[in-house]
């Protein structure tokens, strides 16, 4: 391009092939979003990832007690539906949501109640978890298993598991009372 071009304001090499600053933006919003995805793919190794009507991945996790969590045996053995909750110790609504979660378990012992710390260091998880002395299990996901079988975009999650092993409902939000009370535990 010449200076006089430049100057008279011709389009540039972008403008001639009909990309708009606006486009532009776009096109690299969708570049990054498949590079996130294909990032998660490669973590998760494309293993099972829970879905409403499908069979809960599996998972064992080792809860703060010193007792382990497998949720396989349980369904096998136990046969009660789940009701699986993702928190962090740094999330508000996380905070806000334990005490409705021990309420509940407390309530409804046909119901196993198990929360996975997920996106958090342990040490500050189980200084929560000592804090607010729930009446279910709570575990930390050492090693992303949950995290990566149970994806969500935001914390708390919770993920209803019929006693079938189907994932019956999943919510990515602050449950309220009414919710919890409302869910169907049957896959």
């Amino acid at each position: 391009m010449t200076d006089t071009e430049a100057r008279s304001g011709a389009p540039d090499a972008t403008e001639r092939a009909g990309l708009s600053g606006g486009l532009l933006t776009a096109l690299f919003v969708a570049l990054v979003g498949i590079g996130a995805l294909v990032a998660w793919l490669m973590r998760s190794g494309g293993s099972e990832v829970a879905e409403v009507g499908a069979p809960a991945p599996t998972f064992v996790v080792t809860a703060f007690d010193g007792s382990e969590f497998d949720l396989a045996a349980h369904l096998a053995e136990d046969g009660r539906p789940v009701l699986l909750n993702l928190w962090a110790s740094w999330c508000e609504p996380c905070k806000r949501e334990f005490p409705l979660l021990s309420d509940f378990a407390a309530a409804h012992p046909e119901v196993k109640v198990v929360g996975v710390a997920v996106q958090d260091r342990e040490e500050s998880a189980r200084a929560f978890v000592d804090e607010m002395d729930p009446a279910f299990t709570v575990a930390y996901d050492t090693d992303d298993v949950v995290r990566d079988s149970y994806p969500t975009f935001g914390l708390p999650a919770t993920f209803v598991i019929g006693s079938d092993g189907t994932v019956v409902e999943i919510v990515t939000a602050e449950l309220t009372t009414e919710q919890l009370e409302s869910f169907s535990f049957e896959g």
